[in-house]
């Protein structure tokens, strides 16, 4: 990020250097405009000539700050869309670890003891837990084995593993889901490593 708002400065300072030369060649003629209307005696040349002067001025503070804004906001896209770039390669390589996780014999006896933890936070009532397609099955030998009553729910969202459990009766709802966690990584990443753009 230093090296980007490095750069930043750099071009900046560019952009400052031809714009002031640009203003010291109209500024110089201007002068040479004006000393001709001295020369000649005519008080109008001199106004003009000031009124040129101050336009010229106006012109290349308006055009200097524009190009500093431009880069200014072209840099941070830029940041921005590489910050994405590797938050997305990341976070997709995360998601592949995942799914490769759930396709071991540890995945199942952790799906267990999620389910158990969930159920039995939540008490008595109507218990629901909701998993991915994929794991339907699993869970139905988990609450097999548990001698558990509880419906199990497809998920509607993509949840990669782990899963809900909901009391419907009492309104309660425990989110082991890995999507949950993996969203709220992703934004812990984003402080911890201080990567927002203002």
């Amino acid at each position: 990020m230093d090296r980007t708002q490095e750069k930043l400065a750099k071009f900046s300072d560019m952009v400052m250097k031809e714009a002031d030369q640009k203003k010291k060649d109209i500024i110089s003629q201007a002068e040479k405009d004006h000393k001709e209307a001295i020369a000649a005696g005519e008080i109008q040349f001199l106004k003009v000539a000031y009124e040129r002067i101050q336009e010229a001025v106006r012109k290349i503070d308006k055009d200097i700050n524009e190009e500093v804004s431009k880069a200014i906001v072209e840099s941070k896209q830029a940041l921005f869309n590489r910050r994405d770039e590797i938050m997305d390669s990341v976070f997709q390589n995360i998601k592949t670890k995942l799914l490769a996780f759930r396709k071991t014999e540890d995945y199942k006896g952790y799906l267990e003891r999620l389910v158990n933890s969930g159920v039995a936070d939540l008490g008595t009532g109507d218990i629901r837990v909701v998993v991915d397609t994929e794991d339907i099955s699993l869970t139905e030998a988990i609450r097999d084995k548990m001698g558990a009553h509880f419906a199990i729910v497809e998920s509607d969202e993509q949840l990669l593993g782990g899963c809900l459990v909901i009391n419907k009766t009492r309104g309660f709802m425990c989110d082991y889901s890995f999507m949950s966690r993996l969203m709220g990584e992703k934004e812990a990443f984003l402080e911890t490593y201080e990567l927002s753009i203002e």
